[in-house]
C-alpha cells in the first residue's frame, strides 16, 4: 500500500520502536519506515515483511539520520543510552536527531524521554549524590533535563511520550498527570 504520509521510527528492532512500528503497521493510517542499525537482522526482516520500509541509520552520523528522515511526515525518537552509558554521547545523539529532523523537514516528532530526577530530589539532598556532572539519574536526567530542552529550543512539532521505566517491564499502570499538568506519562 502507497502511503502520502511517511513515519520514521527509530529502533525499530528494538522493544519501544518495535512496538510503535508494528503498531503503526496495523493501523495502515501512515506508512513506516524502520530505522536500524543492521537492515539485514532478523527483526528489521520481519517488519520488511510486514509491509515496513527498512533503512539504516547510525545516531553519531547526522547524513544517515537526514537520509533516513528524507520525505517523512514524522519520526518517532528513542535514543539507547545503556548501549553506552554515557550522557555526553546522549546529548550529541539527540543533536544529531534534531539537526536531521530539521534539515529534512520533519513536520512532527515523538521523543521518548523520561523525568528528570532533579525536578524532585532537592539540590541539597545527599541521600542520592550528583554524578556524571550533575545527574541524580543520568539516564533520566539527560532525557528529561537536557535532551527535552534541546527539543524545546529547536521549534520542532514535538510530543514528548515520557516513559515510565524501562518499557520491556511496563504493563497494568494507568497514566497519571504530571504536576505541571502538561505532561501525560503512558505506560505501553
Amino acid at each position: 500500500m502507497s502511503h502520502d504520509k511517511v513515519i520514521a521510527v527509530l529502533g525499530a528492532t528494538g522493544t519501544q520502536g518495535g512496538a510503535v512500528a508494528r503498531a503503526l503497521l496495523a493501523d495502515g493510517e501512515f506508512g513506516v519506515r524502520a530505522v536500524t542499525r543492521n537492515a539485514a537482522s532478523g527483526k528489521a526482516r520481519a517488519l520488511a515483511g510486514l509491509g515496513a520500509e527498512v533503512v539504516e541509520a547510525d545516531l553519531s552520523d547526522e547524513g544517515s539520520l537526514r537520509a533516513a528522515f528524507d520525505g517523512a511526515y514524522g519520526a518517532f525518537l528513542v535514543t539507547p543510552y545503556w548501549e553506552h552509558r554515557s550522557p555526553a554521547r546522549e546529548l550529541a545523539e539527540v543533536e544529531n536527531l534534531i539537526s536531521a529532523a530539521k534539515a529534512a523537514g520533519l513536520r512532527h516528532v515523538v521523543w521518548s524521554t523520561l523525568e528528570d530526577t532533579r525536578e524532585v530530589i532537592p539540590a541539597g539532598d545527599d541521600r542520592m549524590p550528583m554524578i556524571e556532572g550533575g545527574y541524580r539519574v543520568p539516564h533520566f536526567d539527560v532525557k528529561g533535563g537536557s535532551a527535552d530542552a534541546l527539543f524545546a529550543k529547536s521549534g520542532l512539532p514535538t510530543t514528548y511520550l515520557l516513559m515510565l521505566r524501562p518499557c520491556g517491564r511496563c504493563c497494568g499502570d494507568r497514566p497519571r498527570r504530571s504536576a505541571s499538568r502538561s505532561r501525560w506519562p503512558v505506560t505501553i
